[in-house]
């Protein structure tokens, strides 16, 4: 049953998905892990929302724990960035793949984004989230887009200095996200060397860099589905990024007396 204490009541609850890593804990010992980055988890919940993880199921737990089921209660679903998806999934060239990308992981999460499209729950999709929103539909990615050109150079391996780093995106003006965000234009950080190739079908892109590459899409027959490039959780003291994040837990928010009727 849904928790309506007097905590809960009135904050959205919010599904993300996660990545699965390994490291060193309390010395040697090697660990794997699931999680998220924790500015996924503060950006939610400078909105007003409540986030929650799903960690992907091994492959003997797949059958059991279905995506739908998952979902089952949540008022939305942020698809965070992290690793390549799969060739297999995504069409790029499987020689531009990094070593942790997962068939198995993509195709469940796409299940979770299944479902929630199928619900009609907000989604907003964040970088890889974005990618996987567009395969999803149909779409496919370019594998490298490192040094294509001046607004794309390799993502620097200094962590300052990639985060400091912005380019322009241009929005259309009639999208959802130029209007939320009171611009057609915005300057943004770039952390991907991959990008959408064709678009999937029904999602509309409303954005691209000054060179062309696709940075922000819609999906005009959900009432709240947007896909972003960049990373604005990494973006906390950008007054146009936290307009993103508020408008996304609004829409989640209204879905809470839709759901307690149920």
């Amino acid at each position: 049953m849904r928790d309506m204490t007097p905590m809960a009541a009135g904050r959205p609850r919010i599904l993300l998905n996660t990545w699965r890593r390994s490291g060193t804990v309390f010395g040697p010992t090697l660990r794997t892990m699931f999680g998220v980055e924790v500015q996924y988890v503060e950006f939610i919940r400078r909105a007003g929302g409540l986030p929650f993880l799903a960690p992907f199921p091994s492959e003997q737990d797949a059958p059991v724990e279905r995506p739908g089921d998952v979902l089952a209660g949540f008022d939305g679903l942020m698809l965070i960035g992290g690793e390549d998806l799969a060739a297999e999934v995504s069409g790029a060239s499987a020689g531009t793949i990094g070593i942790q990308a997962s068939g198995s992981r993509d195709r469940w999460e796409i299940g979770l984004l299944h479902s929630a499209l199928a619900a009609d729950l907000p989604v907003l999709a964040i970088c890889r989230g974005m990618q996987q929103l567009n395969v999803y539909l149909g779409g496919t990615l370019i594998g490298d887009i490192s040094n294509s050109s001046p607004e794309h150079p390799t993502v620097p391996a200094d962590t300052t200095e990639a985060l400091a780093y912005r380019h322009d995106v241009v929005l259309e003006p009639s999208s959802r996200i130029s209007r939320l965000l009171d611009s057609d234009r915005l300057a943004t950080n770039s952390l991907h060397h991959q990008a959408l190739d064709r678009v999937g079908s029904g999602l509309r892109v409303v954005g691209r860099a000054t060179d062309g590459v696709i940075e922000a899409v819609e999906l005009p027959s959900a009432t709240w589905c947007v896909g972003v490039q960049w990373h604005p959780e990494l973006m906390p003291g950008d007054r146009q990024q936290t307009s993103l994040a508020l408008d996304f837990v609004a829409a989640c928010r209204a879905i809470v007396p839709r759901q307690g009727t149920k």
